[in-house]
């Protein structure tokens, strides 16, 4: 049988950057068009392993972690096997589905054919009830810039918390919670807190601007840094409910 190695190549390469956007879109991951060709690119080189007697096996799941490094970043261990499931569980659901699609029905390969019908019903079904679970979470992530005074700028991922009703007492400033590997040491303010757990003050500062997606720009807000842990996947600042009126 004849191949043709640079179509094979660049027919992999474009196959892996529909799945690397895919889960960008359903996991709300930041990304760029750099990272998405760099590692769909490797994802094509790692796919013209096959034609040697490596490990097939092996070689596709190491290839897909470090694609998602590469596209994604690594925030924590959950982050990262996070990306990796859907990562995988995506390029099985559309590999399949063109699979299928390719397919001329035959006496010798039928069983085949059924039993890779089977699979991606299998898969499909389980995608869709996976997405369904995630949906109401994975609505509440916004991509949040945020500008400093001496213009530098972060890019974040956040999450509405409807329990953060944290405000400024002396102007009712909405205050959002960062990480406080982010920390700055601008000029500060001294905000009063109290929780059912815990009471203290929190050092605030005040932004030049944030932007979140969907929703626009905001001035009137303050920042925190939190020395806790933001223990929900991929996040970096908790937003205020108030902020999300648009």
């Amino acid at each position: 049988m004849r191949i043709y190695i640079d179509l094979f190549f660049l027919f992999n390469v474009i196959m892996d950057a529909i799945i690397t956007i895919s889960v960008a879109i359903l996991l709300k991951r930041r990304t760029s068009i750099f990272r998405i060709v760099s590692s769909s690119i490797l994802g094509g080189l790692s796919s013209l392993l096959i034609f040697t007697s490596l490990n097939k096996i092996v070689i596709e799941m190491f290839t897909i972690l470090v694609m998602v490094f590469i596209a994604f970043g690594y925030k924590n261990m959950k982050y990262l096997l996070n990306n990796v499931f859907y990562m995988y569980l995506t390029s099985v659901l559309i590999g399949g589905i063109f699979y299928l699609f390719n397919l001329k029905v035959s006496d010798n390969v039928a069983i085949s054919y059924l039993i890779m019908l089977i699979i991606t019903i299998e898969v499909v079904t389980l995608y869709v009830k996976e997405l369904k679970k995630m949906k109401n979470i994975y609505n509440n992530y916004y991509k949040v810039d945020i500008y400093f005074k001496d213009k530098e700028k972060i890019k974040l991922t956040g999450f509405v918390d409807t329990g953060n009703n944290l405000y400024d007492p002396y102007k009712k400033r909405p205050i959002i919670l960062v990480s406080d590997k982010y920390y700055r040491d601008d000029d500060f303010v001294l905000v009063p807190y109290n929780t059912i757990s815990d009471s203290g003050l929190l050092k605030c500062i005040k932004p030049d601007i944030i932007f979140i997606e969907g929703i626009g720009y905001k001035s009137n807000v303050l920042v925190a840094f939190s020395d806790k842990p933001i223990l929900i996947d991929g996040v970096d600042v908790i937003l205020h409910k108030d902020l999300m009126k648009g």
